[in-house]
């Protein structure tokens, strides 16, 4: 992303050549930045300079994301307090807005990985950053937690004309009015369809058990030993693995009656695994014991319960004697709850309405199509068809944002999926997220059904950048 931003030109650079501020007015401020510590754009708007519209604006094209007009928006408390004030201070970041979830971030860097995760993980929302300019974030985010923790119900920017939430984007890309409608480059591709997507194989119902089963997660193979060794010594069978999509093929194959997950997993977080786990009817009764040395601050440990459905969290290192003694009060209290048989229904009701869901969307029923891919995923959070249907059906209904979340766990789930990743760029280009859309699109390529489909977007591509 670092290197896209380069391409696109220095902050500077972009504001003189579209005419939005003379190059004698960056020169000065290019020299005032040793007093202000600040970055470019907010110097100049601390000199007088340039105003909040302008910077936003060139920095939306600089860093390939949509700019917000923070001054004219207004923030529910709800989403303002979802993070801490000094955090919000120190990294210049705001939550603006929540949907579904989503959750919207004035960020005056939205490429910072590190943070957006940190924020993913204690809020239990995915992150959709948008670029505003620091000193202006600072000023807002002080102003907004003064009024909001002294019982205002929203804080208004100074230039907002809106008494509820209102987030006020600028240069946003055209609103499609039919978003089931197929424009530009989309027009030019194969149709989104389930073709090539992976058919989950229907679990197998565990016989009569004698030893309890634990699924032990984790990507270092000395803390799975350790764990094997320590609870096989107690009595129970062990399985592992070391990779979020492997955890979650062996949380069907194997119907575990706990699960030890560490938080910090190559493919898919921990926390999301647990979250989806927590979230569906059928597999909700498993028991998941989340591990992890990370985001001890911000009163994590005390919310990981609340916000994910874990019942339990332990802190890295652990205790051999702590971790048995763990593992085997959740087992206690989830004795008589519902064991393996879940499993299979879970599978049995995903294909029903999977099938109800595709069937509706041939025949252009997209409320059926969004209730029934709804229950497909209730049912089995794990199948990738069951997201990519219900974004389908919410992108229909121009709920972009939450398609955008259904087809980022799609790709989670099932990350060579063309249909997806199509989808994905699609919508992130409409909405102003181009350094995104650039992203999906070259994954695209690779994940190309065709010779002349791969052409199609590499020339798309070089009008996008």
């Amino acid at each position: 992303m670092a290197d896209e931003a380069a391409k696109r030109g220095k902050l500077g650079e972009i504001l003189v050549r579209r005419g939005l501020v003379k190059q004698a007015d960056v020169d000065q401020g290019l020299k005032a930045q040793g007093t202000t510590l600040l970055p470019l754009g907010s110097t100049l708007i601390r000199m007088g300079l340039a105003d909040e519209i302008v910077v936003a604006t060139a920095l939306s094209e600089q860093l390939g994301v949509p700019a917000l007009h923070l001054s004219a928006s207004t923030i529910g408390r709800d989403a303002l307090l979802i993070l801490p004030q000094d955090v919000a201070v120190r990294h210049a970041v705001v939550p603006v807005a929540i949907e579904a979830t989503t959750l919207h971030l004035a960020m005056a860097n939205p490429q910072d990985s590190i943070l957006l995760d940190e924020v993913a993980f204690a809020s239990g929302k995915t992150p959709l950053p948008f670029v505003a300019p620091r000193v202006v974030i600072e000023e807002a985010a002080k102003s907004a937690y003064a009024e909001c923790q002294n019982g205002a119900a929203v804080w208004r920017g100074a230039r907002s004309t809106h008494d509820r939430p209102h987030v006020a984007v600028l240069d946003a890309s055209p609103k499609i009015n039919d978003p089931g409608v197929r424009t530009g480059i989309e027009a030019k591709l194969p149709e989104s369809s389930l073709d090539g997507f992976p058919v989950l194989p229907a679990p197998t119902p565990r016989g009569p058990a004698t030893r309890p089963r634990v699924l032990a997660v984790d990507d270092e193979p000395e803390i799975l030993e350790l764990i094997d060794r320590s609870l096989s010594s107690r009595g129970m069978d062990v399985v592992r693995a070391e990779r979020g999509r492997q955890a979650l093929e062996v949380l069907r194959a194997e119907s575990p009656d706990v699960v030890l997950l560490d938080a910090m997993l190559p493919e898919i977080h921990g926390f999301e695994i647990c979250s989806q786990i927590k979230r569906s009817k059928h597999y909700q009764h498993v028991p998941v014991i989340m591990i992890s040395a990370i985001y001890t601050g911000w009163n994590f440990i005390q919310d990981v319960k609340r916000i994910y459905g874990a019942d339990d969290y332990i802190t890295k290192p652990f205790r051999v004697v702590e971790l048995i003694r763990r593992v085997e009060e959740v087992l206690t209290k989830s004795k008589g709850r519902p064991q393996s048989a879940d499993a299979l229904e879970a599978h049995q009701v995903a294909d029903r309405e999977l099938r109800a869901a595709t069937e509706s969307l041939r025949a252009g029923r997209i409320e059926e199509t969004l209730e029934a891919a709804r229950r497909a995923v209730d049912a089995d959070p794990f199948d990738p068809r069951a997201h990519f249907l219900l974004g389908r059906a919410l992108q229909a209904t121009g709920r972009m944002y939450e398609s955008i979340s259904e087809y980022e766990r799609v790709v989670e789930l099932a990350p060579g999926q063309f249909s997806a990743l199509k989808s994905l760029a699609v919508l992130y280009e409409r909405q102003g997220f181009k350094a995104k859309s650039v992203e999906m699109w070259m994954r695209a390529i690779e994940a190309s059904p065709s010779d002349p489909v791969r052409q199609t977007i590499k020339a798309h591509l070089i009008e996008l950048l």
